[in-house]
């Protein structure tokens, strides 16, 4: 029998526990606020307090464990990138809460609150046969009746059909307790003494403590924990046919790109379907001349794209056998 506490047994396992308790704790404390659960993931992403596999988790234990939102699965039918009619119309919605889950096969689960539009913007794209889970949930409990409504409408927007009678959904929003007011800034610092009058303007020293004391230049917007993802770029295949040396150039490429760059994905997507394996590209007759490949990059920083869209074109034409000479059991250092 095992025993539901063996994680609790070391420092490590109860430590790593309370601190995921006590982020749950937090995170609900926000949602009771009226913030969605997705921002809150969003922003945790970002500042890297969060890991990606503790967004399942918490995404059960409180929005279907705890709040009971009204859920619906699907597999997505067809690849979409264009959202717009989906946050338009559903920011209007102010008597619900919605949450959609998209279940990436390499990016793992992201939280998308569908009234975002910047959210929209960062996933970039849906696609074909892959899960994605729609929640909603009213503000109030006497709107409780309109989640299986709302959420039918949700998912015909997400297949792009038009929807009808959304203006029950509409209205004011539920009034919210006020936040606590903010801290009172510090007291500003004293200016420093100017010249007389007629002096010339002398540079002043700094000393070591001062510099230290400057407030540091502002830092480039980075996307901190969260994943993100490029477009999909298209190789046009210029080689009579994509045989075998062609597959394994790519696949020579793709392993030297990622020795390069560990914490970056390549994903690679042919007729529509995404391919798992590049062996599955060689089949005699498959890929011809002027069929496109297409690829994506994922991950924290993404760097290196425009060369490897160069390596893949070559390694996709009659120049692919550059690709093949390495020594056995090492890397191409290509980039």
């Amino acid at each position: 029998m095992i025993n539901d506490y063996m994680s609790l047994s070391t420092r490590k396992g109860f430590n790593k526990s309370l601190s995921h308790f006590r982020l749950v704790t937090n995170i609900v404390q926000q949602m009771n606020d009226g913030t969605n659960l997705a921002e809150v993931i969003d922003g945790l992403e970002k500042n890297k307090e969060v890991e990606k596999s503790q967004i399942g988790p918490i995404l059960n234990a409180v929005v279907t464990d705890r709040l009971g939102y009204t859920s619906l699965s699907l597999n997505y039918p067809a690849d979409r990138s264009d959202f717009s009619p989906v946050w338009a119309e559903t920011e209007r919605w102010n008597r619900l809460d919605l949450i959609l889950a998209y279940h990436h096969p390499q990016l793992g689960i992201s939280l998308i609150n569908p009234k975002n539009k910047s959210h929209w913007e960062t996933l970039r794209e849906l696609n074909r046969e892959e899960l994605l889970v729609l929640y909603v949930r009213a503000l109030e409990d006497q709107d409780r009746a309109l989640e299986p409504d709302a959420v039918k409408a949700l998912k015909s927007l997400l297949l792009g059909k038009a929807v009808a009678d959304t203006g029950k959904f509409g209205g004011a929003p539920p009034r919210r307790a006020a936040p606590p007011p903010a801290a009172a800034p510090p007291p500003a610092a004293r200016p420093a003494a100017t010249a007389p009058t007629g002096a010339a303007a002398q540079p002043q020293a700094t000393t070591g403590d001062e510099e230290a004391a400057a407030p540091p230049p502002p830092a480039e917007a980075a996307g901190g924990g969260k994943k993100k993802v490029t477009p999909k770029y298209s190789i046009q295949v210029s080689n009579e046919l994509f045989h075998n040396g062609n597959v394994e150039a790519w696949k020579n490429i793709v392993e030297s790109y990622k020795t390069k760059h560990p914490g970056l994905d390549v994903h690679i997507f042919h007729d529509g379907q995404k391919v798992n394996n590049i062996n599955a590209l060689f089949k005699w007759g498959k890929v011809k001349h002027g069929d496109a490949i297409l690829f994506s990059v994922s991950g924290d920083e993404i760097k290196g794209v425009a060369k490897l869209q160069r390596y893949l074109f070559e390694g996709a034409s009659i120049r692919y056998s550059n690709y093949l000479k390495k020594d056995v059991n090492k890397v191409l250092n290509l980039f």
